[in-house]
């Protein structure tokens, strides 16, 4: 029973960010449940490391790295996946970057890195496969909030600011989305 309600066979499933961490083993996930999956990051050896995994699991895989800050790097990462499969059905943002640092000490351009990548970067990223989630009919976007989105830690202020922002941009999205059939989720 279980195998067929988690079945994702057909369905091609792009994870941002999924080369290390979270982001990593849900790439697997995602492709132990039958999808063909592009995990993607900055660094080329983990891309080629999890496609490799991915493969080794019978499911197809691309390797593109991508840079979640670049809006060119993530347009030509979605051009390369629909070449390659034609269609985008799940796309999982997991990329992230944190940092450890009083509050006080903290520069706007440590500020602006965090929320560049772990905001602006989803944004990005969803309003960069839009269309083809659009199109797949069934387009689910899943997103990495934190429990920093609910409660705060210490010294991480601009992460949990940045992750409270994740969680107010899926909300959005799902009520702007679910009516043209794409599913907008976080998971904290």
């Amino acid at each position: 029973m279980s195998q067929q309600l988690f079945n994702l066979s057909g369905r091609v499933a792009v994870v941002m960010g999924g080369t290390s961490g979270i982001g990593r083993a849900l790439a697997l996930g995602l492709a132990e449940a039958g999808a063909d999956v592009v995990s993607t990051g900055r660094r080329t050896t983990l891309v080629n490391e999890v496609g490799d995994e991915i493969e080794k699991l019978g499911r197809k895989a691309l390797r593109h790295p991508v840079d979640a800050s670049s809006r060119k790097s993530i347009d030509a990462l979605r051009d390369a996946v629909l070449q390659k499969f034609g269609r985008a059905d799940i796309l999982l943002n997991s990329a992230g970057q944190n940092f450890r640092k009083p509050t006080n000490d903290v520069t706007e351009d440590e500020w602006n890195g965090i929320m560049d990548v772990n905001v602006t970067g989803i944004l990005r990223a969803c309003q960069s496969f839009y269309e083809p989630l659009l199109a797949s009919r069934r387009g689910r976007i899943i997103n990495i909030a934190s429990l920093t989105s609910f409660v705060g830690f210490f010294e991480i202020t601009p992460y949990a600011a940045s992750k409270s922002a994740v969680l107010g941009l899926t909300r959005n999205l799902a009520i702007e989305w679910a009516p043209k059939g794409i599913n907008v989720n976080a998971i904290a």
